[in-house]
């Protein structure tokens, strides 16, 4: 019947009363030095195990040694290295079987550091050929020495006496432990190198991986970079020839647009050319609508006189028509006339750009109101209120160009803003600083349609173009603004609905002193 002995790490007292194996106890402690020596040579898990079990079978006087190691997944106990019936050093890899109750209680029984069970009179084992089988050859003391990773046992060195019989002595129990710790710390180290060889594989994978992706952007980049030279040269190709086509009609308009483009600074010229060609378009069509009649009028009346068939009526009828085509035509040229009128109203006037005159603001606001009232001889009315912070601010700026701003700011809020109100009210408040002069000026009209509001101070934009608005006011306030006042003009929503704008001016002012 088999007999369980366990050896602790605090033996001294067994190992000081055993002094006839002191000497065979301290020659192993040396050959344990040589050990480490060659396990610190294994380039791999694999090459330690076998240099393990080779090393305690020349220097330990172990007949037999295997290592086995957990895998806790299935529960089972996997072979590395060990030793076959008679002795010979063999690989165990192909070997496994599963961790039935024996083999548990082995574990059970060795799951606490530094402890060596040796089971006397015991059957000794070995892997079968089937997998997961093992089978009987012999009897004998068996030994057993748990593997630690810091707390968890991972595996387990078994050893015998199967092919000498030699009885255990209590000083391998210290040999085999240090032996065990010597094991287990180089297989901590080998993971550690694995685990370490493992991510910079990975790492390098990566790179390589990062570094082809860097190269096929690198190369998808050159291509797009070509594409979009050649684009560019076929664009600037078409603009060349689309500068020359219109180049013609560019020198007709040179003085004008080179008005507009220091008054305006702006990049919609294009827009403000077809714009103009498209108001013009309309009455010249009617004009020559209109003219093409007269040749006909009086080539028929031609007709009817020399064949004398020319009668009081026929007479009148020509005159008639040719009175009312040239209605048409006058009627038409006087509105060819305002448009260009108005198209001229666009450049701001350099003689009057730096012409500024001192005021005290609220009392000019509300003149200039006033004015703009009157021009529209009680065509419209609303309530005006103005505000000015400081009270009694006095000013300088160019009171003309101002002048211009606040009549067509009035004029927009009357002609497109008001449509049924309650009552039509305009607010303007001022408010002046050593260097700027800021206006709001807000109505509570039915406010901007979307499709506009982000091109409002574009040339020939409108939302009233069926009652005859040319869309030229706000452009001509952007313009007397920015370019000519050096300011700043934005529109914004007012809480309470309708349209504002905010108009900053620079300038030095006067602030009233305190009394």
């Amino acid at each position: 019947m088999s007999r369980l002995v366990t050896y602790s790490d605090d033996a001294s007292a067994e190992l000081a009363a055993d002094s006839e194996h002191a000497a065979s106890f301290y020659k192993q402690l040396f050959l344990l030095h040589e050990i480490s020596i060659e396990l610190s040579r294994a380039q791999s898990l694999d090459d330690l195990y076998r240099l393990a079990v080779t090393a305690c079978l020349n220097h330990l006087e172990i007949d037999r040694m295997g290592i086995l190691m957990i895998d806790k997944e299935r529960d089972w106990m996997i072979g590395t290295w060990g030793t076959d019936e008679v002795g010979n050093v063999r690989s165990e890899a192909d070997f496994a079987a599963p961790m039935l109750d024996d083999i548990q209680e082995v574990i059970r029984e060795m799951s606490t550091k530094g402890k060596v069970c040796v089971w006397h009179d015991k059957e000794l084992y070995e892997f079968s050929e089937e997998a997961g089988e093992i089978s009987t050859v012999g009897y004998g003391w068996n030994a057993a020495l748990a593997i630690w990773d810091d707390e968890e046992v991972i595996g387990w060195i078994a050893c015998d006496n199967l092919l000498n019989h030699k009885p255990f002595q209590t000083y391998q129990s210290h040999t085999l432990r240090l032996f065990g710790s010597l094991l287990g710390e180089f297989i901590k180290r080998l993971h550690a190198e694995e685990a370490i060889k493992e991510l910079n594989d990975e790492l390098e994978n990566r790179i390589l991986a990062r570094t082809f992706m860097l190269s096929s952007a690198q190369e998808e980049l050159k291509k797009v970079n070509v594409q979009l030279e050649q684009k560019v040269l076929e664009r600037t190709a078409l603009l060349h020839e689309k500068t020359n086509r219109l180049q013609d009609t560019l020198d007709n308009l040179q003085h004008t647009q080179s008005q507009l483009i220091e008054a305006e600074k702006q990049s919609a010229m294009a827009n403000l050319v077809m714009g103009m060609a498209h108001e013009l378009n309309t009455p010249l069509g009617n004009i020559k609508t209109a003219a093409s009649l007269q040749p006909d009028i009086f080539q028929d009346l031609q007709r009817a006189l020399d064949s004398g068939q020319l009668s009081r009526s026929k007479l009148v009828e020509s005159i008639h028509l040719g009175l009312e085509s040239y209605q048409i035509i006058d009627l038409n040229i006087i509105k060819m006339a305002d448009l260009v009128a108005e198209f001229k109203r666009l450049s701001v006037n350099e003689n009057q750009r730096d012409w500024s005159e001192e005021v005290q603001v609220g009392i000019w606001l509300g003149q200039a109101v006033k004015v703009a009232f009157e021009r529209f001889e009680g065509l419209y009315s609303a309530k005006v209120s103005i505000d000015v912070y400081p009270e009694d601010a006095r000013a300088s700026f160019n009171t003309w160009q101002m002048g211009q701003v606040v009549e067509d700011l009035v004029l927009n809020a009357l002609e497109h803003g008001f449509d049924n109100q309650v009552e039509d009210r305009i607010s303007i408040q001022a408010t002046v600083t050593a260097v700027e002069l800021k206006i709001k000026f807000e109505d509570n009209g039915r406010g901007v349609a979307e499709d506009i509001e982000g091109k409002m101070f574009d040339a020939f934009v409108t939302s009233t173009r069926d009652r005859g608005s040319k869309g030229l006011g706000l452009n001509l306030v952007f313009n007397l603004i920015t370019q000519g006042m050096r300011g700043e003009i934005r529109h914004y929503c007012p809480p309470s609905g309708g349209c504002g704008f905010i108009v900053s001016l620079p300038l030095m002012v006067e602030l009233p002193r305190a009394h």
